[in-house]
């Protein structure tokens, strides 16, 4: 499974993820934000967006991140949202 070493965001509309294969990945904060898999973004029983991008604002940035054991990341967004986490292994691009 992909570690990241470093993760640069805070603050920013964007994150930057230096994996342990010293390859790296820029994520845009409004781009998670829409793909956020929570039980408030996405039905539990359906799997249907509930979640509507446009109530993502353009300019929305990475409040607070904390790791969340060996597989996730916890990212909370400037609007106030801070439900979802984000796996690691979803989050390192394929090559």
């Amino acid at each position: 499974m992909p570690m990241p070493l470093e993760i640069i965001g805070l603050g920013k509309r964007e994150i930057r993820f230096v994996w342990d294969d010293d390859t790296e990945d820029v994520w845009g904060a409004r781009e998670l934000r829409i793909r956020c898999v929570c039980a408030h973004c996405q039905s539990e029983a359906t799997g249907a967006r509930l979640l509507d991008p446009a109530s993502v604002p353009e300019d929305i940035t990475v409040a607070n991140m904390a790791l969340v054991g060996n597989y996730g990341l916890s990212i909370h967004f400037s609007d106030s949202h801070t439900t979802g986490i984000y796996r690691l292994r979803e989050l390192k691009r394929k090559k």
